[in-house]
């Protein structure tokens, strides 16, 4: 296992990568005014990011990340949130916990406003049963990183539920 970059190096690279890619795609955006374009490459800017945070604290094996919403969709407007699902094989413990308390604040401290739920693949299912909302956002859920197995259990057994 690599040794872990220190929080404020992950902040500032993370950050930064941020800052400059949305830097690239406005002035994008403002040449060509293409709309389809700057919302996929805005989700795929914000794809890039996740996938490298996640590596960098070394969660890639212990969570699944999924995008949720219009971001599931590949469609993420400025400005709006980006919604998100920790996918969990089980219920975490105290360590797991603490890691998923340090890495939310991470997004929002490289300047990620997301919207999140921590759910295992039963919980996905009995919530989506009592709430519309999180039905919606499991129909447009998408793997971001971590075990594409778990991701397929709970879209298959969400599915079959519809």
């Amino acid at each position: 296992m690599s040794e872990r970059l220190p929080l404020h190096e992950l902040i500032a690279r993370h950050k930064s990568h941020l800052q400059e890619g949305q830097r690239a795609l406005a002035s994008r955006f403002e040449q060509d005014g293409d709309v389809i374009t700057a919302l996929s490459s805005r989700s795929a800017l914000i794809d890039d990011i996740l996938r490298n945070l996640l590596f960098d604290l070394q969660l890639q094996d212990k969570i699944t990340l999924c995008a949720v919403g219009g971001y599931g969709r590949g469609e993420l407007w400025p400005g709006s949130d980006i919604d998100l699902l920790v996918l969990l094989p089980n219920e975490p413990d105290s360590e797991l916990s603490a890691c998923l308390e340090q890495l939310v604040s991470l997004f929002w401290d490289i300047g990620l406003e997301i919207g999140h739920s921590v759910r295992t693949v039963d919980q996905c299912i009995e919530e989506s049963a009592n709430d519309l909302t999180v039905q919606t956002a499991l129909v447009e859920a998408r793997h971001l990183a971590g075990d594409p197995w778990l991701f397929d259990k709970m879209r298959s057994a969400f599915m079959s539920r519809l």
